[in-house]
C-alpha cells in the first residue's frame, strides 16, 4: 500500500469519528446497538439518527450492513450506563467510556473490524450488545486483543501477508 494512503486514511476514520458524536439524537431508542456509529445511520421516525458505518441491505428492507469492531462493541453499553461518558452525546462529558472510545477509533483507523448484517428497525433497550447478531463470523479479521468477540470464540493469528499494515489481525475461526 502506498504510505501515503495510511496517513490519510487515519485521518478520514479520525474525522468520521468525531462526526459521530456530535450530533445524537438521545431521543431515539438505540438501534443497531454494537455497530460502528449512532444508531444505523439516516433518518429514523423522521429524526436524524446520526451517522454510522451502516449501508442499507438488498436482503430486505429491515436490514443493514454494518461495520462493527470490539471498540463500537464495548463503547455502546459504555454509553448506555453512563451517557456523559466521552463521545457518549450528553454533556458535559465526564472521564467515563475514555478507553472504550479511544479503542473505537483505534479499530477504525486501522480496520480491525467486520461486517454483520442486522435488523436495523429492533430497539436495544437493555444496554447489552446482542452478541450473536454482532459477533465477528468465521474469516472475519479481527484485532489480537478482541478475539473474545469472535462467535466461535476461536481464532488464528492471520498469514504474514494479511498482518502488513495490521500486524495485530487474527482471523476467526
Amino acid at each position: 500500500m502506498n504510505p501515503i494512503f495510511t496517513p490519510v486514511r487515519r485521518l478520514l476514520a479520525t474525522l468520521l469519528l468525531l462526526s459521530l458524536g456530535s450530533v445524537a439524537t438521545p431521543a431515539l431508542a438505540e438501534r443497531c446497538f454494537g455497530a460502528v456509529g449512532q444508531q444505523c445511520g439516516g433518518f429514523h421516525n423522521g429524526q436524524f439518527a446520526g451517522i454510522a458505518m451502516c449501508l442499507p441491505a438488498s436482503n430486505g428492507a429491515d436490514r443493514a450492513n454494518c461495520k462493527v469492531s470490539g471498540g463500537s462493541m464495548t463503547h455502546d453499553p459504555c454509553c448506555f450506563d453512563n451517557p456523559n461518558g466521552v463521545m457518549c452525546g450528553a454533556s458535559p462529558e465526564n472521564n467515563q467510556c475514555r478507553s472504550q472510545w479511544e479503542r473505537a477509533v483505534n479499530r477504525v483507523i486501522w480496520s480491525y473490524q467486520w461486517t454483520r448484517n442486522v435488523n436495523d428497525v429492533v430497539e436495544n433497550t437493555t444496554g447489552d450488545v446482542r452478541r450473536n447478531d454482532y459477533c465477528a463470523r468465521d474469516g472475519a479479521g479481527v484485532h489480537r486483543n478482541d478475539r473474545s468477540f469472535c462467535c466461535s470464540g476461536n481464532s488464528h493469528r492471520a498469514g504474514f501477508w494479511d498482518r502488513v499494515g495490521r500486524p495485530n489481525l487474527y482471523r476467526c475461526d
